[in-house]
C-alpha cells in the first residue's frame, strides 16, 4: 500500500514540556483513520503539525511523499471543527462558499470559467447540497453549513482529508448524513481520510484505523467490540469495478460473513434495481472474497 502520512518519531512542544514524544503513525492511501484520545492529549496540535502550522521540536512528517517543512496546501483538504459557524457571518451564497477555494486557480481579478463553475456544482451535489447553491451559508443549519464547508474542501480536489472534531455541535441526523458521505467519498473516491473524534461510537464503524494518543504517544487500536462495523468490500458497481477494500469483519481472522442487512454499501447501492454483489443479491447474505486485505492486525 501506497503511505499518504508519514509520522517519524515526532516530539513537539511550546516549552520545556512537551506534548508529543516520539510519536510514529502512517496513513496509508485508502485508510479512513480516526485519531481518539482524552482532552489535552495533543490531538489538534497532531492536526496543527500535519497541516505545516508548527513544525515539530524533532522528528519527520511526510504527506505524498514530501516533508511538511511550512503551511502546505496542495493535495490536503481540512475541515475544522464549527467550520461552517464560522463561515455564517459572510453575506456569502453556497456556490460564492465553495468557488472561494479555487481563486487561485482562477487568477487573482479573473471571473470563474465554465469549469470552475461545474467544479462547484460537482462538489455540492456529492455533499448533497445543490439546490441549496444560492441560499446564503447564514440561513443553513449547523449540519447543512458543515456539508458546505466540506464541499468547499472537496471542490480542490483533494488526496487526502484532515478534519478535526467535524460532528461537534452538529444534530444526530445531520452526522449520520456527513458520516454517509464520507464513507462514500473514501469508498468510491478513494479519498484518504484522517479524523480526530471524540465519538467513536458513531465514526468507529466507518474506519479502518483507530490511532490513539495517550502521554504523549501513539499507538494502534483495535474497534471496540461493541462497535457494529460498516462493511466496505469489493463488488459490481454501475460506475465502474471497485478494488476490495478493508472490511473490519472480514479482517477478525476471516471467519466473518458478510450480513447485508448491516451494511451501509449495500443499503446505498440498494437504490440501483437488479444490483448485486459478487453474484448474491442484495439481502441474502455472503462471504467475501479475499479477506484480509493487507495483514493489519487493527481495523
Amino acid at each position: 500500500m501506497t503511505k499518504v502520512i508519514e509520522v517519524e518519531n515526532v516530539s513537539f512542544g511550546y516549552t520545556r514540556d512537551m506534548i508529543l514524544e516520539h510519536v510514529d503513525f502512517t496513513v496509508e492511501k485508502g485508510d479512513f483513520a480516526v485519531v481518539i484520545g482524552d482532552n489535552g492529549v495533543g490531538k489538534s496540535t497532531v492536526v496543527k503539525l500535519l497541516l505545516g502550522v508548527i513544525l515539530p521540536t524533532s522528528g519527520t512528517i511526510r504527506i505524498g511523499g514530501k516533508e511538511v517543512t511550512s503551511l502546505r496546501g496542495s493535495g490536503i483538504g481540512y475541515l475544522p471543527q464549527n467550520g461552517g459557524s464560522r463561515a455564517a457571518a459572510f453575506p456569502a451564497t453556497c456556490e460564492e462558499i465553495v468557488m472561494s477555494s479555487l481563486y487561485k486557480k482562477i487568477g487573482f481579478g479573473r471571473f470563474p470559467r465554465k469549469e470552475h463553475k461545474k467544479k462547484v456544482e460537482e462538489a455540492l451535489e456529492l455533499v448533497d447540497m445543490l439546490d441549496k447553491r444560492k441560499s446564503l451559508i447564514g440561513e443553513l443549519s449547523g449540519g447543512q453549513q458543515q456539508r458546505v464547508m466540506l464541499a468547499r474542501v472537496l471542490a480542490a480536489d483533494p488526496e487526502v482529508l484532515i478534519l478535526d472534531e467535524p460532528t461537534v455541535g452538529v444534530d444526530a441526523e445531520s452526522v449520520d448524513r456527513l458520516l454517509h458521505i464520507l464513507h462514500h467519498l473514501n469508498i468510491e473516491k478513494k479519498v484518504t481520510i484522517l479524523m480526530v473524534t471524540h465519538d467513536i461510537e458513531k465514526v468507529g464503524p466507518y474506519a479502518n484505523r483507530v490511532l490513539c494518543l495517550s502521554e504523549g504517544a501513539c499507538r494502534e487500536e483495535m474497534l471496540p467490540h461493541e462497535v457494529q462495523v460498516v462493511h466496505a468490500h469489493a463488488h459490481n458497481h454501475p460506475h465502474g469495478e471497485m478494488a476490495h477494500i478493508h472490511c473490519a469483519n472480514c479482517e477478525h481472522e476471516n471467519q466473518h460473513g458478510h450480513d447485508a442487512e448491516h451494511c451501509a454499501e449495500c443499503a446505498h447501492c440498494g437504490a440501483f434495481p437488479g444490483h448485486s454483489h459478487g453474484g448474491h443479491k442484495h439481502g441474502n447474505p455472503h462471504t467475501h472474497d479475499g479477506g484480509n486485505v493487507d495483514g493489519k492486525g487493527a481495523v
